[in-house]
């Protein structure tokens, strides 16, 4: 009999056994797997775990996650898996369209995940056919048409591997291996190199008297603010539910100073207030359409692209006709439609692209955070910006699907992936109320916007100065950084990245991406060919495919075409 490994069981790794194990059902065919998971949640993996604190919040919209559909009640073998809920089902989730959207902590997802494994594996776990082995697989071996896997202590052999691992370690940046020697001279300075777990920050959140360098100034830093300040000494509250205004009041004195610093200083643009206002940015069915079969007349074709025009086009097109339709609600302007797409795709080049119908950044972070909120409460008049950043979140799924395998040059898909990171600062925004936390922290001189935008940093006795651009200073003795790794094959630390590496089993598609697959998930090796198996899903394969970082992703086609793939094949 056959034997599968599945490596991994975050949400992508046990939304593939239910996909295999339905598969299998269905055909009437029979496979050992071997599941490998040494964390205390699966389902949940290390992102969604419930242990985490209530603080991490999760940055979708509670509306939007209607990709997790119920599972179908099924028979496998000699056993009945019950059918489980779907998210909205299991939470008995409800909320009118002009109702404002939710944003729960990441812990209820998780329990969510982990509910719905341990379903599966309450039913399955007495099945000579599956096996549950809590162990870290620090290698794979190919020898003789098998595959054999090895952790410290054991070794286990398999027929195929699907590796679901996830986020992985890198190689810590030399900013960050500079700091961490600065510190083993003076045990009163502190460096914290990587975000999460939050948790390890318990002590210094109710610290009387101290100053810290937050590096970054994303959706990781935001958990990292919440975090730090709903302590023993002050927390938020709500003071106008309609817009989430909030003020942060304190119980008791305590001197916290919050210095959060990147290289653009740039904030995040929150999402729109509720379905309602969302809807203003939502492109139509038809073009939807037309935004696919303009990318896939290129990506799944012989056709040559020189540049992700291809791409920015059609995206201009659907926002432009969006744009004009928000009508009062936009800035005002006489442009017409093509002088739009234009404007449009002039800024989705350039990153430094100026116009008069684009937000205006060189105003303080402040007034642009709640310049950003205004838009998104619906309140101010939006820019062309704000605009095409909702827009693109609401391609993204069309996008990543159509441009999953595609047949480009590896620059080009670089180039793409660039695009889409630099996106999500609209797209992948946060909720309107962590953006109010953040200007309630800077009312209440917690927070300081004073040296966020590329700061010089010295290295001094006290810990770290921060100098900018007005030559203000200040003086920071812990750091944490916030930066999440990018998936750089070739920098990722892992033992059994590295071994797969070193074995020529796997190879990067492009220096600074992930891991070649074909359309079936499985590797492409050096030569071109795809005779080793092993398969690949989620941030590894990034480059492969894009938008994998994304929950809902994570319960997509991918998933399912591996499985139908794999047992189509046995």
């Amino acid at each position: 009999m056959k034997q599968l490994a599945i490596i991994g069981l975050g949400p992508r790794g046990f939304y593939a056994l239910e996909n295999v194990i339905t598969e299998l059902s269905q055909q009437d065919k029979e496979v050992e797997i071997l599941i490998f998971e040494n964390s205390k949640e699966p389902g949940a993996g290390h992102v969604w775990y419930e242990g985490q604190p209530n603080s991490n919040w999760i940055n979708i919209t509670e509306r939007a996650l209607t990709g997790l559909r119920c599972r179908p009640k099924q028979h496998f073998k000699n056993v009945t898996i019950e059918a489980f809920p779907s998210y909205h089902n299991w939470c008995n989730f409800a909320l009118e369209p002009h109702e404002n959207d939710t944003f729960p902590p990441r812990k209820k997802l998780g329990k969510y995940l982990n509910e719905r494994f341990n379903s599966i594996k309450s039913e399955t776990e007495n099945l000579d056919l599956i096996k549950y082995i809590s162990a870290e697989i620090q290698s794979i071996i190919h020898r003789n048409d098998k595959l054999i896997l090895k952790s410290k202590t054991e070794s286990w052999q398999c027929d195929d591997v699907l590796l679901t691992i996830g986020h992985q370690t890198t190689k810590t940046s030399d900013q960050i291996k500079a700091w961490q020697q600065h510190t083993e001279n003076n045990s009163n300075l502190l460096v914290f190199a990587d975000a999460y777990p939050v948790n390890q920050l318990e002590s210094t959140r109710n610290t009387e008297n101290i100053t810290i360098g937050i590096r970054g100034f994303g959706l990781a830093m935001v958990d990292i603010m919440r975090y730090l300040v709903i302590n023993n000494y002050g927390n938020f509250k709500v003071v106008d539910n309609s817009t989430f205004k909030t003020v942060y009041y304190k119980t008791k004195t305590q001197h916290l100073k919050l210095i959060p610093f990147s290289l653009d200083g740039l904030p995040l643009a929150p999402k729109p207030l509720n379905e309602n206002i969302d809807n203003w940015y939502k492109p139509t069915k038809s073009e939807l359409e037309f935004f696919k079969s303009e990318i896939e007349a290129i990506t799944q074709t012989d056709a040559t692209a020189t540049h992700i025009s291809f791409i920015i086009k059609p995206i201009a097109k659907i926002a432009s006709r969006i744009y004009n339709d928000l009508n009062q609600n936009a800035f005002n302007h006489s442009f017409s439609n093509e002088e739009l797409e234009n404007i449009i795709s002039n800024w989705l080049k350039d990153a430094d692209y100026k116009h008069e119908l684009l937000q205006d950044e060189t105003i303080s972070a402040y007034n642009l955070i709640e310049a950003y909120v205004n838009m998104a409460l619906g309140t101010a008049t939006i820019s062309l910006d704000f605009c095409v950043g909702q827009v693109w979140r609401h391609c993204q799924p069309t996008l990543y699907k159509a441009f999953s395998y595609a047949q480009l040059d590896n620059e080009i898909i670089e180039d793409l992936i660039a695009l889409d990171e630099r996106s999500k600062r609209y797209s992948y925004g946060p909720p309107i109320e962590s953006m109010q936390q953040m200007l309630a922290l800077v009312d209440a001189e917690v927070l300081s916007l004073e040296f966020l935008k590329d700061p010089t940093i010295n290295m001094i006795n006290d810990g770290w100065q921060l100098e900018n651009e007005d030559n203000k200073t200040v003086t920071c003795s812990t750091m944490i950084n916030s930066v999440l790794d990018a998936p750089k094959l070739l920098d990722i630390t892992s033992p059994l990245v590295k071994n797969l590496l070193k074995d020529d089993l796997i190879q990067p598609m492009h220096s600074k991406l992930g891991i070649e697959t074909s359309d079936d998930a499985y590797v492409i090796t050096a030569d071109g060919k795809r005779d080793i198996p092993i398969a690949v899903l989620g941030r590894l394969a990034k480059g492969s495919v894009i938008g994998v970082d994304a929950i809902l992703e994570c319960f997509g086609p991918r998933i399912e075409n591996w499985a139908s793939a794999y047992v189509n094949k046995l």
